[in-house]
């Protein structure tokens, strides 16, 4: 999770911001059980996510499960954000 990139910050603080948690204290490794997001606050914050960037989160995958971490998930969106991007150019 580079904090550096500007989209990876902004999903950072998108996150921060759904969960009422200081950017600071989301790292990497830390599960998103632990932020108090349970399996439904999960998919709510994904379907917001996809609204909020534009774009599609599959189901299966890594976000799929009980042992999701704020860093998988915001390098997932991340991800799907530059795919998304370099489908464009």
């Amino acid at each position: 999770m580079q904090t550096d990139d500007p989209a990876v910050a902004e999903i950072v603080d998108f996150i921060s911001a759904e969960v009422g948690v200081d950017a600071s204290l989301l790292t990497a490794d830390t599960p998103v059980a632990e932020l108090g997001i349970s399996s439904l606050d999960l998919i709510e914050t994904i379907f917001k996510l996809e609204t909020r960037f534009g774009i599609e989160i599959p189901n299966d995958g890594p976000l799929n499960g009980t042992e999701v971490t704020v860093g998988t998930l915001v390098n997932h969106v991340a991800d799907l954000l530059a795919a998304q991007k370099a489908k464009s150019a």
